[in-house]
């Protein structure tokens, strides 16, 4: 077998992992998420998944990194060109709409374990990571558009600081209190306040 084929290989696996892994964080949530319940949720061997990762805390913090590289591919990828689109479109991504009870549960699993950063060291730097990610992309996108004249002279980091903040505190509030209504009504009054205050 060529280096190539083992690479895809391993793709593949680390893919049916991930996907495991995701399984079984909806399912239990994270503190009853442990490597056998993971194991289980996984097509192919157990045996397989043992030889990959030592705990849950070594898997778990490698889907911490996969995911957020699938989010900054998404966001590379997927942002329009024209500055209000884009700015709109990373308030999409970082507040979705109200999902299924699926989503609900996983992004429940996802607030857990972000609890545990203070505790857990790689939990915190994957965590300030993607922090930092949604804050750039505010940033950048705001002082872009400042710099066409199509935002206002704004100031670009406490702007984006702003807007994550309401963003995150309604997910925060929707996981933890249920109440899906929260996130409704934080992205119309996030979209009126860019249209108001950021918006020539």
């Amino acid at each position: 077998m060529s280096e190539a084929d083992t690479e895809g290989e391993d793709l593949d696996t680390e893919d049916l992992i991930m996907q495991a892994t995701y399984r079984a964080l909806c399912e239990h949530g994270y503190p009853a998420t442990s490597i056998s319940k993971i194991a289980d949720e996984f097509e192919k061997s157990k045996a397989l998944l043992y030889h990959h990762y030592d705990d849950k805390e070594d898997l778990l913090a490698h889907f911490l990194t996969y995911l957020i590289d699938q989010f900054e591919t998404e966001l590379e990828q997927n942002l329009p060109a024209d500055h209000r689109q884009r700015l709109e479109a990373i308030i999409e991504q970082a507040l979705p709409e109200p999902g299924e009870a699926e989503q609900f549960q996983f992004r429940r699993a996802l607030l857990e374990m972000r609890s545990q950063a203070p505790y857990h060291e790689t939990y915190h730097d994957q965590f300030v990571h993607s922090d930092e990610l949604v804050l750039r992309e505010l940033r950048e996108t705001i002082e872009a558009g400042i710099e066409a004249g199509e935002f206002r002279d704004v100031d670009p980091a406490e702007t984006a600081q702003f807007l994550y903040t309401l963003i995150y505190g309604a997910l925060e509030r929707d996981v933890t209190l249920g109440e899906e209504s929260v996130i409704t009504l934080t992205r119309e009054q996030v979209h009126a306040y860019i249209a108001e205050n950021i918006y020539e």
